[in-house]
């Protein structure tokens, strides 16, 4: 088990780049239950069709600047998982 998690964690690093381009709004926030129940309930609207995503004339500027701020907040994660990971590799 020791050594699954590095294995799993450098896996997850790998891949991160090819994320993009599966990205959507629907973003699991934490591991809490509330986070996990709030994502799936996205994920079922999604599925559905009835999540509201298909205004095609709305103004974007106010989406965009929340993926900005979402985006900044990502990559701070990102870094410390990728300290992390540099700790726990440097312990084997």
């Amino acid at each position: 088990m020791r050594r699954f998690i590095p294995f799993l964690m450098l896996t997850i690093l790998v891949s991160a780049p090819a994320m993009p381009a599966l990205a959507h709004q629907c973003i699991l926030g934490g591991g809490s239950t509330t986070d996990i129940q709030i994502y799936n309930s996205c994920k079922a609207d999604l599925a559905a069709g009835s999540a509201g995503h298909d205004h095609q004339n709305a103004d974007m500027s106010g989406e965009i600047l929340r993926l900005k701020t979402e985006n900044e907040a990502l990559r701070a994660r990102l870094k410390i998982i990728r300290q992390r990971l540099l700790t726990i590799l440097g312990d084997l």
